[in-house]
C-alpha cells in the first residue's frame, strides 16, 4: 500500500512539475528580430521590446519633428506607427515581413514618429 501512494505521488509531482516547465516559459519580452526605419536617415532597432513605446522623430524647430517615410517590420511582432506623440491616437499595424510608408505625397509632414511593438 505504501508503495502504491509512492508511485503515485512521485506521478503527480512529475505532471506538475511537466506543467511548470511548459507554462512557465511564459511570453517573451521582445520582437525576435529588426525594424527598419528609412528617409529622413535610417535607423535600425533589433529586438525591441514587446508593448513598448519608441520615440523615432527629430526634433527640427520649435513646433515641429520629423520621423521616418517608411518602415520594414522583420521581427516576429505586429508594431504600429504613430504620427502622434506617445503612441496615441490612430496608428498604422505593420505586420512580420511588411513594409510601410507614412505618405508618399505629405511627407515630411506626415511621418513615422513614435512605434509600438506588440
Amino acid at each position: 500500500m505504501k508503495m502504491r501512494r509512492n508511485a503515485s505521488r512521485t506521478l503527480a509531482m512529475g505532471a506538475m512539475a511537466a506543467s511548470l516547465l511548459i507554462l512557465g516559459t511564459g511570453p517573451a519580452n521582445a520582437a525576435t528580430g529588426t525594424l527598419e526605419f528609412s528617409g529622413n536617415g535610417e535607423r535600425t532597432l533589433t529586438n525591441p521590446t514587446d508593448g513598448a513605446c519608441y520615440k523615432l522623430a527629430k526634433k527640427t524647430g520649435p513646433w515641429e519633428s520629423l520621423g521616418y517615410k517608411t518602415i520594414t517590420n522583420h521581427t516576429n511582432k505586429k508594431v504600429t506607427w504613430y504620427t502622434a506623440d506617445n503612441c496615441k491616437g490612430d496608428g498604422s499595424a505593420v505586420e512580420p515581413g511588411k513594409t510601410s510608408e507614412a505618405s508618399p505625397t505629405w511627407w515630411p509632414l506626415v511621418s513615422i514618429r513614435y512605434v509600438k511593438i506588440g
